[in-house]
């Protein structure tokens, strides 16, 4: 009885992984960070949005972040916007503790409904985002 049900669990969720990526043209993120000089804050623009369809929820995680620059939070939920063109944001927050270049990986999330002739349906959807980070070093002040 435990393998029927391994090969269910597993089976449903091969069919959702299909579902989702056949959906990745559907939704579309793109992911910003202000350039910065030296240690401190770095801030990243996250915007997602539903080239078919209406986008009705949208979120992303960090999956990766450089050891230099740690996000203040490892969850967005974005705010969708006030039309369905204009999609859903979300701001990043990251510290930089030092001087490096490095990858910042996100993956955004969402739910998009399409009109159905039975009704309306959702579907969610999901797209990684990447983003390289640069911090340069302070310059040493030059004498006045």
């Amino acid at each position: 009885m435990r393998t029927a049900t391994g090969l269910l669990v597993f089976a449903l969720g091969l069919s959702l992984a299909s579902r989702l990526r056949a959906d990745e043209a559907a939704f579309q993120a793109s992911l910003s960070c202000q350039p910065t000089s030296g240690p401190g804050r770095i801030l990243c623009q996250l915007t997602t949005r539903a080239t078919s369809g209406r986008l009705v929820w949208s979120d992303a995680l960090v999956v990766r972040a450089p050891a230099f620059a740690r996000p203040l939070r490892s969850r967005l939920v974005a705010q969708l916007g006030t039309s369905a063109a204009a999609g859903a944001s979300a701001k990043l927050a990251l510290v930089a503790s030092e001087a490096g270049e490095g990858k910042l990986e996100l993956l955004a999330r969402g739910v998009i409904c399409h009109d159905a002739s039975g009704g309306e349906g959702c579907d969610p959807v999901l797209a990684p985002v990447t983003v390289e980070l640069s911090v340069s070093p302070l310059s040493p002040k030059q004498p006045g």
